[in-house]
Order: structure tokens, then sequence, then C-alpha cells
């Protein structure tokens, strides 16, 4: 072994206690000082620490730095969902139900149809809260299986899932077991009817200005 591949060990074995010696997703210190820090020359480090990152002893962030053991994986889009706030659900509602009434107004069949009219019939003649919710949850969702397209309605599903717990509470606390008032009702009348008539820039205006209505009196005055 060539006195310079021996000098590149010990230099190696002086890098590697050192990084041993720091707890996991430590961030090291920038290369000038480290360098210092281990007693070698820039140009060694940076080789050294290549050779560190491909075996997984370290990571590299760009524009951070870098860190003492392997970058955590990136999160599942269920950990994505689980840390989503109620607005950042009512956000994704807004900007993807709007489109859901668009859609449905041209791909629902006369069944569907028939099922929106008979769930607004439901609504009407709800005398409760929970049968309101009940009933207002069915809707929207047949307007998302109305588009006849398994991964809308999937991603409409999710997005209500993740919110629902959330929403009912705020419904609770705003209602305090009274009905909404009946001109929510009455918006998604008009958005059935849109639908009905096969005309999506008008379900989908309608939808977006009945999303933000419900969204202003949950988190916004009353």
């Amino acid at each position: 072994m060539g006195d310079v591949e021996l000098n590149q060990d010990q230099d190696m074995t002086r890098l590697r206690a050192y990084i041993e010696a720091l707890e996991d997703e430590t961030q090291l210190p920038p290369e000038p000082r480290l360098a210092e820090e281990v007693g070698m020359s820039r140009g060694r480090l940076r080789t050294l620490l290549k050779r560190l990152e491909a075996e997984g002893t370290i990571w590299r962030h760009v524009g951070k730095g870098t860190f003492v053991g392997r970058p955590a994986p990136p999160a599942s889009p269920q950990q994505w969902l689980d840390g989503a706030s109620l607005n950042e659900i009512m956000d994704a509602r807004l900007l993807i139900e709007p489109l859901l009434a668009s859609r449905a107004a041209i791909m629902a069949r006369p069944a569907d149809i028939a099922d929106l009219e008979a769930c607004m019939a439901e609504m009407r003649s709800a005398r409760q809260l929970s049968q309101w919710k009940r009933q207002d949850e069915r809707l929207h969702r047949l307007i998302a299986t109305a588009t006849h397209n398994s991964l809308l309605t999937l991603l409409y599903e999710t997005l209500r899932a993740h919110g629902r717990t959330g929403l009912d509470a705020r419904l609770q606390d705003v209602f305090v077991g009274e009905l909404p008032l009946a001109d929510t009702t009455t918006q998604h009348q008009e958005i059935v009817r849109a639908i009905g008539r096969r005309d999506p820039a008008l379900a989908e205006r309608l939808m977006r200005a009945h999303l933000i209505s419900v969204r202003d009196r949950l988190f916004g005055l009353r």
C-alpha cells in the first residue's frame, strides 16, 4: 500500500470516528470547518464524503447541507392526508368538487339524476341536523359518482373521509343542533337542477359558490 493510500485510509478512519460520535440526523459543519476539525484538506474531505454518502453513512440535502445517517423516506399519501388541516381539505374540495359537478352534468345518467332528486327530497324533509348531514354527504357523493370516473370518485371519497370528523364537529359548534339555514339546501337544489339540465358551466359555478359559502359560514363569520 502506497503512502497516499495509507494517508487516505487514516483520514477516513478519523472522519468516520468523528461522524460515528454524532447522532443520526445531525448536520455536519460546513466543509472548511469540518476539514479543519478532522485535520485534512478540503479536497480529501470531499472525496471521503462522497464515499460515505455512497455507503449510506451520510446524506446530502441540496441547499441545506450534509447530515448523518440516511434520509427519511418520503411521506406516503396517507401521511400527507393525516397531517392536513381541515382548512387545507376544504381548499382541496374547492378545487375538485366544482369540476366534479361540471363532469356530472355531462356524464350523469337518468338514474343518477333521479338519485340526486330523491336525495334532495330527503334533505328538504330533514328535521334534525344529523338527518340533514347524512343527506348532505350523500348528495356530494352522488355527484362524484355521477361522473362515472372511478379515480375522481376515489379522490373525492378520500378527501371527504379525512375531513369528516373535523367538519362534523364544526357543524355542531356552529349550528348547535339546529338545521343549517334554508339557503344551503337551496344551493344544493340549484346544483342538482344545473346537472339535470346538462349545464356543466353553471353546475361548476354553483358548486364553487356553495363551498365558499359553507367555508365562510363554518370558519368565518356565521
